[in-house]
């Protein structure tokens, strides 16, 4: 299967949980707070393609003309889109973005609310596989390929010291920092000990599966999560902090349009309690402070839907963390 001319769909590498670490065969590079994206770089296109595949291009035309700043052609990137506000990284102002349909208020947040691209990694040129060479070696062909502009950004990072790194990032803010062996070669959809994910906070991707109702003013109490264990979803807790009115209306009418009489769920601790069961199709990010025993979120915080991906790689949160 092909994404655009010759070019081949591609699936990301994706990288193991670890703790912060030195290593001299390992580059610390910051880990971004965005949108997986592979983006294809063409002879007058730019095409962009979440983690599950997916082409946001219409999403962003605020990056239409990647394909401009790129040395050469038949290029694919990989890399993650970000919305930055007050020189921070902001999910909720990507997120808010990325679930715009109509075409004039896509146009105006691309304006308000322009998205850059933060490169990381380099898979084809001219056609030409990369996939196989080192990452240092893709690294420093990024490099050559993609100069200082307005639309994409080299994430660069630093080799060995990644328990100081780690402490930088974590005082500036951000989400975290990644490891990867400078020899590793690209493995196209496998989850790899070769890439390691640091982050300074506990975050889980998790599948709406439900939800209750809220008191007085506030319709939507708290959504009922859950997680594929690989034969079914299974309860993770509720989430009701964190959700904004927007949000509240809009997470409303998504989940009015695919309500069930099912139970996605069978949870004893909500028998007895009125829930609104929905089919597990939305997924959404929180932020928690640990796991109970039961290995359900503690002080859990919404933090915004995830378009990007699908409800089956959600795995349970002790083996996100």
């Amino acid at each position: 299967m092909h994404a655009t001319g010759a070019l081949p769909l591609v699936k990301p590498m994706l990288a193991v949980s670890a703790d912060p670490f030195d290593d001299p065969d390992y580059v610390f590079e910051v880990k971004w707070d965005g949108y997986r994206c592979l983006a294809y770089l063409e002879a007058g296109t730019a095409t962009l393609f979440s983690r599950n595949l997916k082409n946001i291009t219409p999403h962003f035309p605020d990056l239409g003309d990647m394909y401009r700043q790129a040395q050469k052609t038949s290029v694919i990137l990989d890399g993650e889109i970000i919305v930055l506000r007050d020189g921070q990284p902001s999910f909720a102002a990507l997120q808010s973005r990325a679930r715009l349909t109509d075409s004039q208020k896509i146009s105006w947040a691309a304006q308000s609310t322009p998205a850059l691209y933060m490169a990381f990694d380099i898979l084809y040129c001219q056609g030409n596989s990369l996939l196989d060479f080192p990452l240092s070696d893709r690294f420093e062909e990024l490099k050559a390929v993609v100069g200082p502009n307005r639309l994409i950004v080299v994430s660069d990072g630093v080799r060995g010291a990644g328990i100081s790194f780690f402490r930088a990032c974590v005082g500036r803010g951000l989400e975290g920092m990644m490891a990867k062996r400078m020899d590793s070669r690209y493995l196209p959809g496998t989850r790899s000990p070769l890439w390691k994910k640091i982050r300074a906070t506990r975050e889980a991707d998790l599948v709406i599966c439900g939800y209750r109702s809220g008191k007085g003013s506030r319709r939507l109490g708290a959504l009922v999560l859950g997680a594929w264990n690989g034969k079914e979803f299974a309860y993770q807790g509720l989430v009701g902090t964190g959700i904004d009115r927007v949000a509240e209306e809009a997470l409303l009418i998504k989940l009015a349009a695919i309500g069930t009489k099912h139970k996605s769920l069978e949870v004893a601790e909500l028998l007895g309690r009125s829930v609104h069961w929905v089919i597990p199709e939305i997924v959404c990010r929180v932020e928690y402070l640990t796991l109970t025993g039961q290995g359900l979120l503690r002080h859990p915080v919404y933090r915004g839907l995830r378009s990007d991906k699908n409800p089956r790689e959600c795995r349970p949160a002790d083996e996100q963390c």
